[in-house]
């Protein structure tokens, strides 16, 4: 009994030593499973050939080149301008971009890329520029503030004129842009315009337009006279007369009818409103000057062939005239 007894206890102990020795044998296993995963994880894998580009980055990539492309759309259309050294600038920053550009695009799409579209945009940029300003430009520049060296122009419209030499102005700048160097001839019309700009400025400051109306005004007075008269009517001359504001317009020295013949003002049926004849008429005011004014003699239509009352409309002063030529 004694001997079986501890039979059974060897056999137990062998079971769990067994038992044991599995366990410590699967987890050994484990830790070799995960030691072999770290050991991939952090070792790359070797590749052959060019290192991948991301796809996030080469995404980056194709946004700046389309970027790039709209840049070179813009002053294409002329949309932007560049001065010509920052332009060449801009062409450089471009052709290292894309260096770069293209050899990410041949690695992932295993191809070249083209870049004929926006080279087409770049040499039609490039011939934007040169030495000179063309003399087609410079005659368009030139044409736009032409009546502002005009006296008989400026000085009567000098606002006018002012205007188009600051549109000349902005048309020199565009073209100066466009320049690889200084144009001489650019610089000296552009110097041309300020100096004229200062002057017709400085003639408005002074006075000018001032003393220019008085000039005209003072040649109208010696050239003002009435009009050849087209008919005669002692009736017509009698109500200018008694009827003219004297206080206002000065007394008459002389009325001519400048109609030819009684002319009708008609209702929407035709039949007469009224009738009138125009005249001139020299008056002569209390400061011993002389003016011309002109206005109508007229009468209602009171009906049946009837006509009203004779009175006088003034329509405006033409303005003081020489007394000397009143005849």
């Amino acid at each position: 009994m004694k001997k079986s007894i501890n039979s059974l206890l060897i056999i137990s102990l062998i079971v769990s030593s067994l038992t044991v020795n599995a366990q410590i044998g699967n987890l050994k296993k484990g830790i070799s499973k995960v030691k072999d995963k770290t050991s991939t994880e952090e070792t790359p894998a070797k590749t052959s050939g060019t290192k991948a580009v991301s796809t996030e980055n080469f995404t980056d990539l194709e946004k700046e080149k389309m970027e790039w492309s709209s840049t070179f759309e813009r002053l294409q259309k002329k949309w932007d301008q560049l001065p010509y050294t920052e332009y060449e600038a801009k062409k450089k920053d471009y052709s290292e971009f894309y260096v770069k550009f293209s050899s990410a695009y041949k690695t992932k799409n295993k191809k070249d890329h083209s870049d004929a579209y926006t080279q087409k945009l770049i040499t039609e940029v490039d011939g934007y520029y040169s030495d000179k300003v063309p003399a087609s430009q410079m005659e368009v520049i030139k044409n736009t503030a032409s009546k502002s060296f005009d006296e008989k122009s400026w000085s009567v419209y000098p606002t006018d004129r002012v205007n188009d030499i600051e549109t000349a102005q902005k048309q020199v700048n565009t073209a100066r842009a466009y320049l690889k160097q200084p144009d001489p001839e650019l610089e000296a019309y552009e110097k041309t315009l300020a100096d004229q700009k200062a002057k017709i400025i400085k003639y408005v400051s002074e006075g000018g337009l001032e003393k220019r109306d008085a000039e005209i005004e003072k040649r109208l007075v010696e050239k003002r006279t009435l009009h050849q008269a087209g008919m005669s009517d002692a009736s017509v001359n009698s109500t200018v007369n008694s009827k003219i504001d004297k206080n206002k317009y000065g007394s008459p020295l002389k009325v001519v009818i400048t109609s030819q013949n009684w002319e009708f003002e008609r209702n929407q049926y035709g039949q007469p409103k009224l009738k009138f004849v125009k005249v001139d008429i020299a008056t002569k005011k209390a400061d011993g000057k002389c003016y011309y004014v002109k206005g109508s003699v007229a009468q209602k239509h009171e009906g049946g062939g009837v006509y009203g009352e004779k009175y006088l409309n003034i329509y405006y002063t033409e303005g003081e005239m020489n007394c000397n030529n009143v005849k």
